[in-house]
């Protein structure tokens, strides 16, 4: 049995303040069938525009926009083409490239300026319905750097000033990225990858600025980039990893020259290849030195550091003391100190640098992943249950995300760990109990900064953006220090919560009909 409420004349609800600030809001419902999700993805900010793929109950994975709020978010396209297949936004020159099937070209380069009638196909790089797969898009020193292929199915190395005319091939034989990166490593306006010899045979670590005689083979014979994860630069030099078959695959450094390329120290001297490797990983830059995942012959995967040279190369903290491994796949710089993410012991530990100040934080879930640094916290999301965990370094600061518009915790998708800050709040794919049912374009914003007071202006339903000032409805679990003020005919055709703090108030001579739930909490 169904209840009805009518309120008119002047309502007033008050109530005591809640303990967060920190807001979550569902951005839009781009996903409306039952049960459906969106799952925003590779969020790309240009031109002062929140860029995503995203697929609605008809048309899939598609290039969508917005500014941050429902009105303004919207499918760009492109209309047509192969499901799912769009992928690899970069932002450049104020427009977003991607790579994109429209069953007529193949997989292959498009552009879009922010316009439905500007997305389109910006060049047939491999005519015919085979597509060139452009993927890998880098931006520097100016220009569009990527990787497509040709009809003997290796990958060239493309460069654009985004013109069409200004899109080329720059090198014509196979190419390939560091292992584990989906970019190009960048060094003083150079890109840096692993190609041959120049004769075909072995690998070498080559660079390029954009020309045909700026592209060159920097030292032959080392597979740059064997171990995977990342690589670092610290006073003007690439630091990586890289394959010999004398040392196997160790940390290595460059300054763009040969004479300036070699190893900085076999961690892991106990044999030869592959097996011999003390496997650097997850360089990251911290107080002028570099801070890795790696072994020697006495530890497993631990923590260690290198100020460029040999000596200075050496063990910061045997986390999980022995032969065994705490694999610290995860670093970061946060609040002046190094925070790392152990997926052995799943742990979160803190560090200055130094053995004696390297603790331990907290056991977190497994897989944990930091996600982003945000409004004064670390942002941690876990393929465990995806949920999303923020840190402020202390072990009772570290848990569950803490918003004030909700009773359980936020889930992201797991999918797409990187949030995005945008006009200084916090964008991502998120589902969460009151906000939204399967995961939609979510956004965390501080409740200082965000819009607190809503105002129904038009006639009829709740639910609907245009009956809104500024077609921005009102969060469905109102927070503290909030308001809505009824200045129109309305009726709540959705469930409504509102939170200590909150004011719902009706003007004289306007109505509030409830035909759905007004929940006080």
């Amino acid at each position: 049995m169904s209840r009805h409420l009518f309120i008119s004349g002047i309502l007033l609800i008050n109530f005591f303040p809640a303990p967060y600030a920190q807001l979550i809001e569902k951005v839009k419902e781009i996903n409306t069938a039952p049960n459906g999700s969106a799952y925003p993805h590779n969020l790309t900010t240009a031109n002062n525009k929140l860029f995503f793929i995203a697929g609605d109950n008809i048309n899939y994975n598609k290039l969508w926009i917005t500014e941050g709020d429902s009105a303004t978010t919207h499918m760009l396209g492109p209309a047509t083409g192969a499901l799912n297949s769009i992928a690899n936004l970069v932002s450049y020159k104020g427009k977003v490239y991607f790579s994109y099937n429209d069953e007529i070209n193949g997989l292959e380069l498009w552009v879009s300026d922010g316009t439905a009638a500007g997305t389109v196909i910006f060049k047939d790089l491999y005519p015919g319905i085979t597509g060139s797969f452009p993927q890998s898009f880098t931006v520097a020193n100016n220009k569009l750097f990527f990787m497509a292929g040709s009809v003997d199915g290796e990958r060239r190395l493309y460069v654009s000033d985004g013109t069409v005319a200004g899109t080329v091939v720059i090198k014509n034989n196979y190419i390939d990225l560091f292992n584990g990166m989906t970019t190009f490593a960048i060094l003083n306006n150079n890109i840096y990858f692993r190609s041959d010899n120049g004769t075909g045979a072995g690998y070498g670590l080559w660079k390029s600025d954009g020309t045909l005689a700026g592209t060159l083979l920097v030292k032959p014979d080392i597979t740059p980039g064997t171990a995977g994860g990342n690589y670092a630069v610290l006073n003007n030099k690439l630091y990586f990893s890289a394959f010999d078959y004398l040392n196997g695959s160790e940390l290595w450094v460059s300054d763009g020259t040969e004479p300036g390329t070699h190893m900085v120290k076999n961690l892991k001297a106990d044999g030869v290849g592959i097996l011999g490797s003390g496997s650097p990983e997850n360089l990251t830059v911290y107080n002028s030195k570099i801070y890795f995942e790696a072994s020697d012959d006495a530890h497993g995967d631990e923590l260690f550091v290198t100020d460029g040279t040999a000596a200075g190369t050496q063990l910061v903290k045997d986390m999980l003391p022995g032969t065994n491994s705490s694999v610290p796949y995860q670093i970061t710089v946060y609040n002046g100190y190094l925070y790392i993410i152990c997926i052995i012991t799943q742990e979160l530990w803190k560090s200055d640098g130094t053995e004696a100040g390297t603790e331990l934080v907290k056991v977190i879930l497994p897989d944990s992943k930091f996600a982003a640094i945000w409004d004064g916290k670390m942002y941690i999301i876990n393929s465990y249950d995806n949920s999303v965990w923020e840190s402020d370094g202390t072990a009772a600061g570290t848990g569950p995300v803490k918003v004030q518009n909700t009773l359980n915790p936020v889930a992201s998708y797991g999918g797409d760990y990187f949030f995005t800050e945008y006009n200084a709040e916090l964008f991502f794919s998120g589902q969460c109990y009151l906000i939204t049912g399967a995961y939609e374009l979510c956004k965390l914003t501080l409740g200082a900064a965000a819009v607190k007071a809503f105002s129904f202006t038009g006639t009829g339903n709740w639910s609907n953006p245009a009956n809104w000032s500024g077609g921005k409805l009102p969060p469905a679990n109102l927070p503290s220090g909030y308001s809505i003020t009824i200045n129109g005919q309305c009726i709540l055709d959705i469930a409504q919560h509102i939170q200590s703090g909150a004011t719902l108030t009706v003007a004289a001579g306007k109505s509030l009909l409830i035909l759905g739930s007004l929940n006080i909490l």
